[in-house]
């Protein structure tokens, strides 16, 4: 196990993720699959007025793609569906362009050298985009 990669912040949110298997009652949900580690996680949201109020996510995962949801429990839920999408798009060219995260994202920095995993970190707000586009203007 790389010390960078399973760093204390990131095994937190794994073992005490935000938004776990919370029963909300959901305007959207999607599954996602990551076939490189097994992945799979379905994402719920609960809209009003185009804000997210309500955010979980079930399912099996590997620590990282568990701290990953929990990490994006925190950062959208009060977001509107736009700053939603501009979120998830800032995290996959930051994945993308290999640029660190500042602050609430920062325990996802040690997957950055290890292009595989970096598709587990990804695989939640990936799926949180399927839920974004099932709605219009809720």
């Amino acid at each position: 196990m790389q010390t960078t990669l399973y760093q204390q912040a990131l095994l937190s949110h794994h073992q005490n993720p935000t938004g776990f298997q919370h029963n909300i009652k959901p305007s959207a949900e999607s599954d996602g699959y990551n076939p490189a580690c097994g992945d799979e996680i379905t994402v719920k949201i609960s809209t009003e007025k185009n804000t997210i109020t309500g955010i979980s996510f079930e399912g099996e995962s590997c620590a990282i793609c568990r701290a990953s949801a929990s990490i994006m429990c925190q950062q959208v839920s009060s977001l509107s569906d736009v700053q939603a999408k501009e979120s998830i798009a800032l995290i996959e060219s930051s994945f993308a362009q290999k640029v660190p995260f500042a602050e609430a994202l920062s325990p996802l920095n040690g997957v950055f050298d290890f292009p595989v995993r970096q598709q587990c970190a990804l695989l939640p707000w990936q799926t949180l985009k399927q839920c974004l586009s099932q709605f219009k203007n809720s």
